[in-house]
């Protein structure tokens, strides 16, 4: 993995943009594709947006000319600033998946789900989210593609797992894939691999069977979303499937024992050496620690949803 300043060119006319996601640095990023038509990949929370403004004027192109905002999944953190950030750039679009056009054109279900999962007191690291015109969204589905140049056109797939509409972009140019959190984050300068979702909708079947995908795919690299960039695709492919397999075996384990109090505890100390290899960014260190208990709810919130789909299907035979 490269190391990346606040904006560093990641591949040819594509950039990274730390976003400071929630004050953090290296832990989130944006990526702008430079072409006769430009793109944003991600966005991050509204208090992101004056981050990723002065990182694409520092990459040397005006907001006003950006064209398109693509955003992997609805989830706060990677979309919840685009309603501000059209505000700079008055001829782009917001491009998502088709079934997640409705809540970035009323955003209030999100916000909710996201007070629910992190609690008020974490809601002063968001900012104030702002709709997105229906005027201004562009719905996209598994296969669709936006030409940005002669050289570079992007691919849209279908990714669920970490969230039910998740997408991943294959950009043409270099033959890298934007992966949002569809195969775990990247974390602290590429020491750390995890597979962190978020509740209440990941569905542990189907994000493995997005990673097999991607692992067929075979890109040349992977633009993550938390954080950075990595040509070790199958490497790194491989140890999140192996690790969200992992968290699943600790849980199942600890569900089975009546123990769901100590299913935190148990997936961070699965992986305490890794984890403690972000200290380096104590911000960052922090976070992925008050955050284990959001971990392991998504963990849990699965189990339970598969269980009642089981038991609903055993009553109608």
């Amino acid at each position: 993995m490269r190391n990346m300043a606040d904006r560093d060119e990641v591949a040819e006319n594509i950039y990274l943009i730390d976003n400071l996601v929630y004050s953090i640095p290296r832990s989130g990023s944006v990526y702008l594709i430079n072409e006769e038509k430009k793109a944003l990949v991600e966005v991050g929370p509204p208090s992101s947006v004056d981050s990723v403004l002065n990182g694409v004027r520092a990459a040397g192109v005006e907001p006003e000319d950006i064209d398109y905002i693509v955003v992997t999944h609805i989830h706060l953190d990677h979309s919840g600033g685009a309603g501000v950030l059209l505000t700079h750039m008055p001829k782009a679009k917001v491009v998502a998946h088709h079934m997640d056009i409705r809540h970035l054109v009323d955003p209030q279900r999100l916000i909710n789900s996201m007070r629910k999962v992190q609690g008020d007191g974490f809601w002063g690291k968001v900012g104030q989210v702002v709709a997105v015109p229906s005027s201004r969204v562009q719905a996209v589905h598994d296969g669709d593609t936006i030409e940005l140049g002669s050289q570079q056109t992007l691919r849209i797939i279908d990714a669920p797992g970490h969230s039910p509409n998740h997408i991943c972009i294959f950009e043409t140019r270099n033959g890298g894939v934007f992966s949002g959190e569809a195969a775990g984050s990247l974390m602290a300068d590429g020491k750390i691999i995890l597979p962190v979702n978020t509740p209440p909708a990941f569905d542990l079947e189907q994000y493995v069977a997005t990673i097999d995908r991607l692992m067929k795919l075979n890109p040349s690299r992977l633009y993550y979303s938390h954080f950075g960039v990595t040509s070790a695709v199958q490497d790194n492919l491989e140890q999140a499937r192996e690790k969200a397999l992992i968290w699943d075996d600790i849980v199942t384990a600890a569900l089975r024992e009546n123990a769901a109090e100590s299913i935190a505890e148990r997936m961070a100390d699965r992986f305490r050496d890794e984890i403690e290899l972000a200290r380096g960014n104590i911000p960052l260190y922090d976070y992925l620690m008050s955050n284990m208990q959001v971990y392991a709810a998504a963990y849990v919130k699965y189990h339970q949803d598969k269980h009642r789909a089981e038991t609903a299907g055993q009553r109608k035979r």
